[in-house]
């Protein structure tokens, strides 16, 4: 109530990459991991504290960091730590293939206000059509087992696409089961920020009708 009566800033997200270690053909931003130009244009250590700053003089209690695959990012510790120690709620938007044992240390040490791991399939064929990684699935698998066997809070977000709407049901009671707190699922595809036209293509053939997503929604 008095956030809403000084009109403050409550929350800001930092887009601190847009390099992932997946290809997932609906994605609207991912470029791949190794690529040194789009990694020469991300936010630099300092910007992102001068940003941070800014937003909790402003009001700020709550930062989201998401990329992109954030945990690609070399300092992410630091990032993470800095926003932490500025006595923000953070959450981090991961796909959890990258998670290792010196991440479930920091997250224990600080826990975050939750971890949004997005669930592409529960089979492998499904979860690597989309990811078009091999390898991706078991260590998506392996990424949430850690997560969730350290008591680190997981959400889960299911994308809606027509190459998983036939194990959609299953993805989302994987979901339910697995996650200690909620899950949501997200029918949205935005086309290409660098406007490709051969990824927009993919794009829109990965949309489901405005029908078939009010039929997933009453279900």
């Amino acid at each position: 109530d008095k956030m809403k009566q000084a009109r403050n800033l409550i929350s800001f997200e930092l887009e601190v990459t847009a390099r992932c270690n997946n290809n997932c053909s609906h994605c609207y931003i991912n470029l791949p991991a190794d690529d040194q130009t789009a990694k020469a244009k991300e936010l630099n250590f300092k910007q992102i504290q001068k940003i941070s700053d800014e937003a909790v003089a402003l009001g700020a209690v709550w930062c989201l960091i998401t990329g992109g695959e954030p945990l690609l990012r070399e300092d992410f510790f630091e990032i993470y730590l800095y926003l932490k120690k500025k006595g923000l709620l953070v959450s981090v938007f991961t796909n959890a293939t990258l998670i290792n044992q010196k991440h479930i240390k920091l997250f224990k040490a600080y826990p975050p206000r939750d971890m949004e791991v997005t669930g592409y399939g529960v089979t492998c064929d499904t979860y690597e059509r989309l990811s078009r990684q091999t390898g991706s699935y078991d260590a998506f698998r392996r990424g949430v087992g850690l997560l969730l066997k350290n008591d680190i809070k997981v959400r889960f977000k299911a994308m809606a696409l027509r190459s998983n709407v036939h194990e959609l049901q299953a993805i989302f009671d994987f979901c339910r089961v697995t996650t200690k707190d909620y899950f949501r699922f997200d029918p949205f595809l935005h086309l290409r920020l660098d406007g490709n036209l051969k990824r927009n293509n993919e794009i829109k053939s990965e949309r489901l009708s405005p029908e078939e997503i009010v039929a997933i929604e009453k279900n």
